[in-house]
């Protein structure tokens, strides 16, 4: 089994935000599998696909949106690995990350939090820094980031705010490059996804005769559902 988590804050009001770069990942990948709805669980919502690797072994996986709001994304996390008994290396947490330019991307099977809460959060609940995490940059170009500062935008209302109309075709390309590439961490291995995909998502390598992963069929869902939290939980 392999558990996909995508980072972010539920509720329309955080939908478009940079924060939730970990839910616009979740929701392609959910599209590539013909998922059209998640089932709720205690602290988050998630999504169960069967599909056939590259290799024709059978391989569940699990997408997963926590409800916790970014900074308690951990409890949702280690819920799910203690009910599941799911190895941790098939686990990967994919994130925003406001020190990386928007349209690359970092994955690593351990680290730092890089000042993220919400995978500081996941290693606080599962008491290590070996997950495989794949950062997804958010940060804007100079002129962006020189009127931020100069407006006096805060790092927290930077992250929780919208991107620009400019910035849509890369970050639709990145979405679109990151799905890819957790599909390449389940059929290929982190270590054949790191050569591939770190970078620019304008020039991700081609991988090596090796065919892309088919969508699965999905398990019985219902409509989405969100308990109320405090917005004090859902930055940074």
């Amino acid at each position: 089994m392999y558990l996909i988590v995508g980072l972010g804050n539920p509720g329309a009001k955080y939908h478009n935000t940079r924060h939730n770069a970990g839910f616009f990942v979740i929701d392609k990948l959910a599209e590539f599998f013909k998922i059209e709805s998640f089932e709720f669980e205690n602290n988050y919502l998630y999504a169960v696909t069967d599909h056939k690797d590259s290799q024709g072994d059978a391989k569940q996986v699990v997408l997963m949106k926590p409800l916790t709001y970014m900074n308690l994304s951990g409890k949702a996390v280690k819920e799910f690995y203690e009910k599941y008994e799911i190895s941790k290396e098939n686990i990967l947490i994919i994130y925003d990350d406001v020190n990386i330019d928007l349209g690359v991307l970092r994955m690593r099977p351990n680290g730092s939090d890089g000042g993220q809460n919400g995978i500081k959060s996941v290693m606080y609940e599962m008491e290590t820094d070996e997950i495989p995490r794949l950062r997804f940059g958010i940060k804007g170009g100079e002129e962006f980031e020189k009127q931020r500062i100069d407006d006096g935008f805060s790092l927290a209302d930077y992250v929780l705010s919208a991107f620009e109309e400019e910035e849509y075709e890369v970050l639709e390309r990145s979405v679109e490059t990151a799905k890819n590439a957790v599909l390449s961490f389940i059929n290929s291995g982190i270590a054949d996804t790191m050569n591939r995909f770190n970078g620019s998502t304008a020039e991700v390598k081609k991988p090596d005769a090796k065919p892309e992963l088919k969508p699965g069929t999905q398990t019985d869902t219902q409509p989405d559902t969100q308990p109320k939290n405090e917005r004090e939980n859902n930055t940074n």
